[in-house]
């Protein structure tokens, strides 16, 4: 009896000994982003870990361990409507297709920077967030997209615990060079554009200015401006917020290389793509179920997310949409928010309000998936080993719709580009049997890992936890200049010892020339 209490008492001790004070910090206004985060920040809390998370949306049935500070009433919650209107413009310049994408990639970004002012200006003064940076910490999590204010106030506090950042997407053009990674954008596209890895020399230049000025706009738009919000408040100087942001330990993407693509890497970017998916089967509503058993061709799934309402729509786009897919033997289950209760059915087409969207992907009356290029559905759909058409509409969407159809189980249709041909197409395209095939077989290279994306970023969080700032596991080429990294120093000095070779044998030979010939125009001339 005594041998068994004194094992439990060591139990208690050990786990308590292993126990983290974890701060997450997550201070985008974006619903989606945090749904990536939350199965993290529970599963740590759910292993002993004591976790404090600052967010605007606060965890639902919590553990006993897990704090929320809410940052809900500093600031709106992000973009819930998409306002397609845009796409509409009668301005003449923006039908050059060029101009419209790339102009459409230079504004999109614009009113994060405006977003990311405002929470910070307020979030500088709000009780509960300063009461919870004067806690003492082992690791601190920070979402890691358009601000870095939760950086600058790290440093005011004097939290010098290590930093692990986490990206709902791929690689921002202004985050790869706070590890190390150097995104050559000869063959890494900047996540708005539409392109490949294989890009034409117009495609490799277009994508080389989309970079240049994303990291230019984020430093100027953003990190000097929080810096000086910061400096204000305070009354203090800090360290420039693009150095701060060269104290990450390690970067957690929401990327895998099958879907998203190969690029070089360093070992402190960690891929954990899928890590928000639920595992538990949620029940389908009897109404959606009943027409997919009914179905016998299949089911097609239309969904363009929650930022684009239907209502939305111009009424000839969704007219070439149903009539696309009116011509088709398959049924069609389309998320329309001004359905009926149980559904609306027009011929093959249901329109439902809502749908569990990841059960019905795993569905097998589920034959393709229609969608906008969220990265979220994305690798639900890879996930579940189903081919798709990919309607991108803005942000990283036709970068994921690109490296989708690259990756052999997807097409693109533009949504700017969308006509009742073009979409009878695609779909020709995804539900061919060589289509469905490679589906399935990037889904089985997709799922086949060491470890479940949710478990491999528990460890490394832990590793973190575990090593601190000794683990090193950037690149040296985050502490280098631009001209050292692309050796330009290595380059001038070479040119300038073959200028310099060049002009020695030059005037060496020169002389021999004029002593030989001009001793011998000396003999003639005796």
């Amino acid at each position: 009896m005594c041998t068994r209490l004194l094992l439990a008492i060591a139990a208690i001790i050990i786990t308590d000994a292993n126990a983290a004070r974890i701060l997450g910090l997550f201070p985008h206004t974006g619903k989606s982003h945090q749904m990536v985060f939350e199965p993290l920040l529970r599963t740590l809390a759910e292993r002993g870990h004591h976790v404090t998370t600052v967010s605007f949306f606060p965890l639902k049935n919590p553990p006993a361990n897990y704090t929320d500070v809410s940052l809900e009433g500093i600031a709106g919650l992000g973009l819930e409507t998409f306002d397609l209107s845009i796409y509409e413009s009668p301005n003449l310049l923006l039908k050059i297709p060029i101009v419209k994408r790339i102009a459409k990639q230079l504004m999109e970004f614009h009113p994060l920077a405006g977003m990311a002012l405002n929470v910070c200006g307020k979030a500088l003064d709000w009780p509960p967030l300063i009461e919870a940076l004067k806690g003492d910490y082992d690791v601190v999590l920070v979402e890691n997209f358009n601000s870095d204010c939760m950086l600058g106030l790290l440093h005011v506090y004097g939290i010098r615990a290590p930093v692990v950042a986490l990206l709902s997407c791929n690689i921002l053009p202004w985050s790869g060079n706070r590890i190390g990674v150097l995104d050559n954008p000869a063959f890494v596209p900047v996540l708005s554009t539409p392109f490949t890895s294989r890009m034409t020399f117009a495609e490799k230049l277009e994508n080389t200015f989309i970079q240049l000025y994303h990291n230019f706009w984020f430093y100027y738009s953003i990190q000097v401006k929080e810096r000086e919000l910061i400096e204000k408040r305070f009354g203090m100087k800090i360290p420039d917020l693009y150095e701060l942001g060269k104290n990450y330990s390690l970067m957690m993407v929401n990327t895998f290389h099958a879907l998203n693509g190969v690029r070089l890497t360093v070992p402190g970017v960690v891929e954990v793509g899928g890590m928000h998916l639920d595992h538990t089967r949620k029940v389908i509503p009897p109404y959606i179920e009943k027409f997919l058993n009914e179905s016998e061709h299949g089911v097609i799934l239309l969904s363009f997310g929650s930022l684009i309402k239907t209502s939305t729509i111009p009424k000839y786009k969704e007219d070439m949409i149903v009539n696309a897919l009116g011509k088709l033997k398959q049924r069609i289950i389309w998320k329309f928010e001004g359905s009926g209760e149980e559904g609306t059915l027009t011929g093959n087409i249901l329109r439902v309000k809502w749908l569990p969207q990841y059960e019905l992907l795993q569905h097998k009356k589920v034959v393709a998936f229609i969608a906008h290029g969220g990265l979220l559905g994305m690798t639900e759909a890879v996930s579940a080993g189903k081919p798709m058409v990919v309607v991108p509409f803005f942000g990283d969407q036709p970068a994921n719709a690109a490296a989708a159809a690259e990756a052999g189980f997807a097409t693109v249709v533009p949504y700017i580009e969308l006509t009742e041909e073009k979409l009878i197409k695609a779909l020709e395209f995804v539900l061919s049997a060589e289509t469905r095939l490679n589906a399935r077989r990037v889904s089985s290279i997709w799922r086949d890992r060491q470890a479940d994306p949710l478990e491999t970023a528990v460890y490394w969080t832990e590793r973190v936890i575990r090593w601190g700032h000794h683990a090193q596991l950037h690149s040296p080429a985050r502490d280098m200049p631009l001209y050292q990294i692309a050796l330009l120093d290595v380059i001038a000095t070479l040119a300038v010892a073959i200028l310099i070779l060049l002009a020695i044998s030059w005037y060496i030979l020169s002389k021999v020339f004029r002593l030989l010939f001009g001793r011998e125009s000396k003999l003639k001339m005796q």
